[in-house]
């Protein structure tokens, strides 16, 4: 299990963005667990799910490429902003992660939001991210 209380993340993260949380969801190598849907989200979820689970596999493989080209310790999470909606992904091994979509007006304190998200993933051991 990538997050062990969904629930406790999504009401952290309803706290710091209200009504921007778009889509809460763990993976693994078998698929995509939506924990959060908004209404509005869903048809969009229902569609795409497959999809953008095998591109977070996918990017979570080359976390360590990353890793090296940069030289500047763990990858914690990446962000894509498009005009709807912005996108977080927290790799967590190499084919588990958490995913969190807000609105892309939604003005979040990058550093709180990105350390909530972290500190309720789980590493490959199963112990909680440590902040670095």
């Amino acid at each position: 299990m990538v997050v062990d209380d969904e629930a406790a993340l999504v009401e952290a993260l309803r706290d710091l963005a209200g009504d921007s949380i778009r889509v809460v969801a763990t993976y693994d190598r078998d698929g995509y667990d939506p924990a959060y849907v908004r209404p509005d989200a869903e048809p969009r979820v229902e569609v795409h799910a497959e999809r953008v689970h095998d591109e977070l596999v996918l990017q979570g493989l080359g976390r360590g490429h990353l890793e090296d080209l940069f030289g500047a310790g763990d990858l914690q999470c990446s962000v894509h902003r498009f005009d709807d909606l912005t996108a977080f992904h927290f790799a967590a091994a190499e084919f588990t992660g958490l995913f969190v979509s807000v609105d892309s007006d939604a003005d979040l304190p990058l550093a709180t939001f990105s350390e909530t998200c972290k500190s309720h993933v789980r590493d490959a051991a199963g112990d909680p991210s440590e902040s670095g």
